[in-house]
């Protein structure tokens, strides 16, 4: 499901990101500039696999991504760092920091990235994992990982940040729900609720053990709440002039200031942690800053590749003459290393780090020995000339399938594709975020310039969660889901002869287009009403269409599928040319002609905002589909439903032989009907 794979969900041809620090969406955005592609063959000799319905293919992408990372020393003294790398599932990978050597790696079962890395004043390492919100605890001393469980609720998947008080208390914050959870050795867990109505993204944490004050990061918009936990009262502290922020990125509480890092804005607010008065802003592109000096007076972060010291009672800044090789920080930490005191950081997301010696002043900037991870795969989606296209989430990448040779070929310059279509001899990407579409022509090879962008929708969108190219017409069709914190997606409509652009935000209020379809000259076209705004209960998604050549024209509101339907997530146009969808874990079957709706339910429940299940013609005359995990076959003629295979099934695809591929996590698999 979508959900699942989205927030994250999380490598196969090895790639770097965009040293420089960045954000989850900055890190997909950054995938999108990369080196020329290269060609990996997973074999030689194609196995005839005819005799087995269902085969596993195996993993398309690898990747070393370095998500975030800690560093502090062992109860024997040996100085280590932390490192929380993508993959299937995701790791930590520990490094001796004397050494630069790997001596340990744990995988975190049930995720697939983890956001949140923190360690406590006994030596133990604390992760937050998505997309099932684990908690895990390490201990490097016996090499051993713990874990803890759910953090807070059922419908929570993202651990964003931990804060672990003086006593032993862990906070923790997560989203789509906007809560805050605390854990205890001994008592577990305790949800601790929503941290402010209608806020679903708890994104940092920060704790003033002398106020007993816990500050929360919100977004989208931003908000910042100081919470004290004694009195249990809430108050918001953000000036309103920084509230159109996306969110507040991450929090840190040192000397008797919080500093607030915003996004998207390259900014470090500071307010005294006691009264919550606003004191000023500094000019930062690391994460955050790092905890107070040895000496009591300092804390450091890092602007413009450069590294930066703050003092706390004169507020003076100096930065550094040395470069930090065009990254920023991710993480900053202290250590004891042999010859003293020692500033340790993640530098960007592929590795790099740095270590300044305090008492010397000088500095390493170096790679650590990091091993690479198998991608989840976000999205599948039938190539031209018999191929299978697969998406990698989070860092992107585009692995091609060739089915008749059994080798694929990654293109290392493409982000985290939402949309997949082809249009005329060409493939047009849907990139996340930004919402920026990619022409890509297979016949040109495989060369740097054979990916173009073409356009960004704008508008405030982000996601192109659906793309239908209509070759007659020369047009394509693009549905949106918006950025954290806008309301509303768009249908957009680009000529590709006359590269004419035209979008239509809101053409359905305050709703996301999620599917697409085109029939005998109309657009068809399903809403989601998880676009921004709670519409749960007040709206129904909407079943439309639209004249295909008249893209400023009056949209058609069609039959609804159900009678209060919150998500219509799949669109085709049928063998038999009536159209078929997914809505709510029910398939339905549209007749244009009678306008009448025939309606039969495929699962109970269906999760997510957006797009989790989808449906393709078959050779053999049957209709395929995936949702919650099912992978099914129905006959149009009857309406019969027969369930393939329960679960580990995600997207669909199929090339010209009308075999079915559909992705689990890494793998991407064939069923050959």
């Amino acid at each position: 499901m979508k959900l699942v794979k989205i927030l994250v969900l999380t490598l196969i041809i090895l790639f770097t990101i965009n040293p420089t620090f960045t954000t989850e969406s900055e890190m997909l955005q950054n995938a999108k500039s990369e080196a020329t592609p290269k060609t990996i063959s997973h074999s030689k000799t194609v196995p005839d696999l005819r005799e087995n319905t269902f085969s596993k293919i195996g993993p398309q992408i690898v990747n070393t991504n370095a998500i975030t990372a800690a560093a502090g020393n062992t109860e024997n003294g040996t100085a280590l760092m932390y490192v929380i790398l993508q993959g299937e599932p995701a790791k930590l990978a520990v490094i001796d920091l004397a050494t630069n050597q790997l001596v340990d790696e744990q995988p975190l079962k049930d995720s697939s990235i983890a956001w949140a890395i923190a360690v406590d004043s006994k030596g133990m390492v604390w992760i937050g994992g998505t997309p099932n919100e684990q908690l895990y605890c390490y201990n490097p001393n016996s090499k051993k990982m713990k874990n803890l469980g759910k953090a807070s609720n059922k419908t929570s998947t993202s651990i964003h940040d931990l804060e672990i008080t003086k006593d032993g208390t862990v906070f923790g914050s997560s989203s789509y729900g906007g809560n805050v959870f605390r854990y205890i050795e001994g008592k577990g867990f305790k949800d601790l609720g929503q941290v402010s109505a209608g806020k679903k993204l708890a994104r940092s944490l920060a704790y003033s053990d002398e106020s007993k004050t816990l500050f929360v990061g919100l977004g989208s918009k931003a908000e910042l709440i100081a919470w004290n936990q004694t009195a249990n009262k809430k108050k918001a502290i953000l000036p309103k002039k920084y509230q159109n922020e996306t969110s507040i990125y991450d929090l840190d509480e040192e000397k008797g200031i919080l500093f607030a890092k915003l996004e998207p804005s390259k900014k470090i607010l500071l307010f005294n942690s006691k009264t919550y008065a606003f004191m000023g802003e500094l000019d930062a592109s690391s994460r955050g800053v790092s905890p107070i000096s040895p000496d009591g007076k300092k804390v450091y972060y890092t602007n413009q590749y450069h590294l930066v010291e703050y003092d706390v009672s004169s507020a003076k800044q100096t930065m550094f003459n040395f470069t930090l090789k065009g990254t920023e920080a991710v993480s900053l930490d202290f250590v004891n290393l042999s010859d003293g005191p020692a500033l340790v950081g993640l530098l960007g997301n592929t590795g790099t780090y740095l270590i300044y010696q305090l008492n010397s002043q000088t500095y390493t900037i170096d790679k650590l020995p990091l091993p690479p991870q198998y991608v989840p795969i976000y999205n599948i989606a039938s190539g031209l000339k018999g191929t299978i296209y697969s998406s990698g989430f989070v860092t992107g990448h585009m692995s091609i399938y060739d089915p008749e040779s059994g080798t694929n070929t990654v293109l290392r310059n493409i982000g985290q594709a939402e949309g997949i279509t082809a249009l005329n001899g060409k493939m047009y990407l849907g990139i996340y975020p930004g919402a920026t579409v990619y022409e890509y022509n297979p016949y040109d090879g495989y060369a740097a310039d054979s990916v173009k962008p073409l356009f960004s929708i704008g508008y405030g969108q982000d996601r192109t969660l659906a793309m239908v190219g209509v070759d007659k017409l020369n047009k394509l069709f693009i549905g949106t889901h918006p950025k954290n914190g806008e309301v509303g997606g768009a249908l957009a409509i680009y000529d590709t002869k006359t590269k004419k652009l035209v979008v239509r935000k809101n053409i359905v209020p305050n709703q996301s287009i999620a599917c697409l379809t085109y029939s005998n000259g109309y657009i068809y076209g399903g809403t989601s009403i998880f676009s921004g705004k709670n519409l749960e209960g007040k709206a129904n998604a909407v079943f439309f269409r639209l004249k295909a050549d008249q893209p400023n024209g009056k949209i058609e509101i069609l039959t609804p599928p159900t009678k209060k339907p919150r998500l219509i997530h799949a669109l085709l146009l049928g063998p038999d040319q009536r159209i078929w969808g997914l809505s709510d874990g029910n398939l339905f079957v549209y007749d244009v002609k009678k306008k009448s709706m025939k309606v039969t339910n495929i699962v109970p429940t269906t999760s997510g905002r957006f797009k989790n299940g989808n449906l393709l013609n078959g050779q053999d005359g049957n209709i395929y589909g995936s949702i919650e995990k099912h992978l099914f076959r129905v006959n149009p003629k009857t309406m019969k439903v027969e369930m393939l295979r329960n679960s580990g099934v995600d997207d669909i695809a199929t090339d010209p032989k009308g075999d079915i591929y559909f992705s689990d996590n890494s793998d991407l698999w064939v069923y050959r009907p």
